[in-house]
């Protein structure tokens, strides 16, 4: 009975050993198999791939990227190393730390830059969901990498051949009628710069068009606007339902339009950035209001709904920092054209009551004013940001103005 005791134990503490050795073997087999977790160092950047950096199959992929440096950090993401393509793969980016939620999107055969100039400040980690739709045989690679500062890029270039100035009115209580140049501000990226006053070295061709450049903004892509309006007036939306939400406006689809009419050729050129529409509002009236009219104090910062886009308009803010002022005309600053002769939007809403609601525009005059319905048909001024990579040749005056390269 001993015997065959000790021999019971043996063959039990045989299988154990037998199990602990498979279980560590399936392990050891599933981590080379399945996709593990990878994680790239590229100068201050650390990238984790959680759910792999190559994408085979449809589902969510989860990456982060964190910057362990101490300066601000812009990187862009790519799908790369395209194999099997299908155009009938689409994909969306989320990510609620760097408050983006991208348009659904079809993949191209070529690289497909799918969020340019992203900031990223010291010590701080950004999660990400790519999400992948009908995707049958085809992969690819995510790939994060770092946007360095380059002399020749277009920011760099307004910064070099334009000393930082200083507003010599003062911002939201008088009408800038002279060239104050391009003056530091702050916006929700960091550091922006902008134009204010009778600028006559900020034009820039492109798409065939004459744009005018607003600012740098802070993730350094670089703001322009359309120089005259669009050839169809539009509205910024047709009731009361649904026109606090900028992109359910009648106005986001014109832009759209106009987008798909004139841009869309040249969309890797233009950067998805921040825009800002107005949503908090008081009694009869918008925060925007507040600032402008009571406070005179503008504000870079998106104190509204921030949403991402590749067009988009001026804010109330952006055409005072310009130069402008409320129910004051201005024929001197760069943003007034006397080719316009109607008025046109901005994004940002004023006042309203219960049939009717009112955004604020810019007048033919060129003053900032909010007396006109938003369900009527006025002027529409699209607003792009240049990438931060974009390279331009040109001085940016009417003769001579900056062309991308």
């Amino acid at each position: 009975m001993r015997i065959v005791y000790k021999r019971s134990l043996a063959f039990i503490g045989f299988l154990i050993v037998l199990i602990g050795c498979v279980g560590i073997g399936y392990l050891f087999y599933d981590r080379v198999i399945d996709p593990e977790t990878q994680v790239v160092v590229s100068d201050e950047l650390s990238i984790n791939y959680l759910d792999g950096a190559t994408v085979i199959q449809d589902g969510e992929y989860r990456f982060s990227v964190t910057n362990n440096g101490d300066n601000e950090v812009n990187y862009h993401i790519e799908l790369t190393d395209i194999s099997g393509y299908s155009s009938s793969v689409s994909y969306i980016l989320t990510s609620s730390d760097a408050n983006i939620t991208s348009e659904e999107k079809n993949l191209s055969d070529a690289d497909n830059l799918v969020m340019d100039n992203i900031l990223i400040n010291p010590m701080e980690t950004q999660n990400f969901i790519l999400k992948v739709s009908h995707n049958t045989s085809t992969t690819f690679r995510i790939n994060v990498e770092k946007v360095d500062d380059v002399e020749e890029y277009f920011y760099m270039t307004l910064l070099n051949q334009n000393e930082e100035g200083s507003a010599t009115s003062l911002v939201g209580k008088e009408v800038s009628t002279t060239n104050e140049g391009l003056i530091e501000a702050v916006d929700d990226d960091g550091a922006t710069y902008y134009f204010r006053g009778a600028v006559d070295n900020n034009y820039v061709s492109f798409a065939g068009l004459t744009w005018r450049i607003v600012r740098i903004n802070g993730d350094g892509s670089v703001r322009i606007i359309l120089d005259d309006t669009s050839e169809t007036l539009v509205n910024y939306h047709d009731d009361m339902e649904g026109y606090e939400t900028f992109n359910l406006t009648s106005l986001s689809q014109s832009l759209t339009t106009f987008y798909e009419n004139y841009l869309s050729n040249y969309d890797k050129s233009i950067a998805n950035t921040k825009f800002c529409s107005e949503s908090g509002k008081s009694d009869t009236t918008y925060n925007a209001y507040t600032r402008i009219v009571t406070n005179e104090i503008p504000t870079f910062n998106c104190l509204g709904e921030r949403y991402i886009s590749k067009i988009g308009l001026l804010t109330v803010d952006e055409v005072i920092y310009a130069g402008a002022m409320y129910g004051t005309d201005n024929t001197s600053y760069y943003l007034y054209n006397s080719e316009i002769d109607n008025y046109w939007w901005t994004s940002s809403l004023s006042n309203y009551n219960d049939s009717t609601f009112y955004p604020f525009l810019v007048s033919s005059s060129g003053a900032v004013e909010d007396d006109v319905s938003g369900s009527l048909y006025r002027g529409l001024r699209p607003v792009i940001s240049l990438n931060r990579t974009t390279v331009v040749t040109g001085s940016g005056t009417i003769a001579d103005p900056y062309v991308v390269s």
